[in-house]
């Protein structure tokens, strides 16, 4: 066999796939002048790895290795040293010897069973090759191969690099880019934001994601990410597959990782390509300033504008919708979404995972947004044929995916013609939102809060308000007690007394002192249907006579 055919065999055989710089020892032993060899022990360590050949023929040799060396000896320095010849596969393994050959029919005499015992132990070949072998031939024949694959990684690296670089100038989006580092490198490859929020993935092979999945920040209701799930490494060992895990830094801050799941650990090329594909998406994200994944700027500006100035021209909206490309048929919908967290330990900001799920629900493109407390105010492009119950529905089970850490009420407006009427579906959707115990309500829907909005600033309705809750609002300031807060819970957990004591973290005979106060204090028992409807009224009026 000469080389060209053994490099030939290298490239068609799954050796080719490391592409590292090393031979195996299975591979050195194919080269020509091995042909005879005996393998006497240590098979299972074939697959070592061989970055020099050395010729060892003195006795402090070992002393002088590296590590990753096929070694080769006649054993003219050990010839009557038995001592150092016993302890030869020992010393070797905590040198990082790959593999010991020895000639036959020359100086090393006998292989004694312990030294064969020794190379099964640390998994070290030692091999019988044939006397006539002769050094400079052998040498040059495995660095032949040894550049060759070096040459080829350096080839291959260059044509990743080519790929990826083509992306970059491409000035593609992040789902291509990360596609395409998915494929060059044979990974799954997963990005996600500073709160580990998915924001794109490309699985190539299920089997490797599947012993991951319950992972978190794979699935999110598998609890808190731990430190060392947030933290730069490669190749941690996790039930069978291996991930690894890169930090983008901006400014000293984390603002993204990229994840990277194999079933085996990932090489020295594969390393590289991942590196420079970690530089582009770092630099795609700084171009973009996160634009995919947050609303930018200036539209949450223009929306705070339409909202607070009322005499605004026709052109301006006019204007604007063509900018963002809303000058298209359709309508416009009002949403307000309100988050509020299971327990104190989800005592996040949910915004974010809000806008992720609108962005993966309907696009970046066809929303605007607003913030004002805990609510979200969105405003979404309706194409004409689109049916808004089930994209409003779409929206709601997709937050529903997120119940371990909040719950979710959402509020709709009437569709409208254009940006004209912010402000209309700024207070349907709100007005609708009060109304909602965790789900969706539509405000066309809602006969009385509509009977009632025009009057919200009625000298009658004041009064209510002032009977019912504005008695409680006032003991609430002077005692510094929070029965308002206590009333709206009881509301919204349908008058369960346990359940509303578990999520106001306070005993049950502290929720009925409370209400006992509160029938006191405005004369309407929390727990008679009478009762019930005035003070149900009242904390509806208080948010109708304040709404802006």
């Amino acid at each position: 066999m000469n080389i060209n055919k053994i490099i030939n065999e290298i490239k068609s055989g799954s050796s080719v796939n490391e592409q590292e710089c090393f031979v195996t020892v299975e591979e050195a032993l194919r080269l020509p002048m091995f042909g005879g060899y005996e393998i006497l022990g240590g098979k299972n360590g074939l697959t070592n790895k061989c970055k020099h050949m050395t010729i060892l023929e003195t006795p402090e040799g070992i002393s002088w290795l590296k590590g990753g060396e096929f070694l080769v000896t006649a054993g003219y320095a050990l010839y009557g040293k038995e001592d150092l010849k016993q302890n030869m596969i020992a010393d070797a393994y905590n040198k990082g010897v790959s593999a010991i050959a020895i000639k036959d029919m020359r100086y090393f005499g006998d292989i004694s069973d312990k030294l064969i015992s020794d190379s099964n132990k640390y998994k070290i070949p030692i091999i019988r090759i044939p006397y006539n072998v002769t050094y400079s031939e052998m040498i040059s024949n495995f660095y032949y191969i040894l550049f060759y694959r070096r040459n080829e990684h350096i080839l291959n690296l260059n044509n990743i690099y080519k790929s990826l670089l083509k992306l970059s100038f491409e000035d593609k989006e992040i789902d291509e880019i990360i596609h395409s580092l998915s494929n060059l490198t044979n990974s799954n490859v997963f990005l996600f934001d500073n709160r580990l929020e998915l924001i794109s993935r490309s699985i190539i092979n299920i089997e490797w994601y599947n012993k991951v999945a319950e992972q978190y920040p794979f699935n999110k209701s598998g609890g808190s990410a731990s430190a060392e799930f947030e933290t730069f490494c490669v190749n941690k060992k996790f039930k069978d597959s291996y991930i690894s895990i890169y930090p983008i830094i901006k400014r000293n801050n984390k603002t993204a990782f990229i994840y990277v799941v194999n079933e085996n650990k990932i090489d020295a090329l594969i390393q590289s390509a991942i590196d420079y594909g970690v530089s582009i998406i770092s630099s795609k994200i700084e171009k973009d300033k996160l634009e995919k994944f947050n609303q930018p700027k200036y539209k949450t500006t223009m929306v705070d504008i339409m909202l607070n100035n009322k005499d605004l021209p026709l052109d301006f909206y006019l204007n604007f919708e063509r900018d963002i490309g809303w000058d298209k048929d359709g309508e416009v919908v009002g949403l307000c979404v309100k988050t509020e967290a299971v327990s104190e330990k989800s005592q996040d900001d949910f915004s974010s995972t809000v806008h992720k799920v609108l962005m993966e629900s309907i696009g970046h493109e066809n929303y605007l947004s607003t913030e004002k407390a805990n609510d979200i105010f969105v405003f979404m492009k309706m194409e004409p044929g689109d049916f808004i119950q089930d994209v409003i529905a779409g929206i709601y089970d997709r937050l529903m995916a997120y119940k371990t850490k909040f719950m979710v009420s959402v509020g709709v407006s009437k569709p409208y013609e254009s940006l004209h009427d912010i402000e209309n579906l700024y207070n349907e959707s709100y007005l609708a939102v009060l109304f909602s115990s965790f789900d969706v309500v539509h405000y066309s829907s809602l006969d009385t809060i509509r009977l009632l909005y025009p009057l919200k600033n009625d000298d009658e309705i004041v009064k209510y308000f002032n009977k019912t809750i504005k008695k409680l609002e006032l003991y609430d300031i002077k005692h510094e007690t929070n029965l308002v807060d206590t009333l709206e819970a009881y509301f919204r957990y349908n008058l369960n007394n346990k359940l509303t004591a578990s999520k106001l973290f306070i005993h049950i005979e502290t929720l009925r002192y409370r209400l006992n106060r509160i029938q006191e204090i405005t004369g309407f028992s929390p727990n008679e249907t009478e009762g019930i409807f005035a003070l149900q009224m009242g904390l509806k009026l208080m948010k109708l006579i304040r709404l802006k």
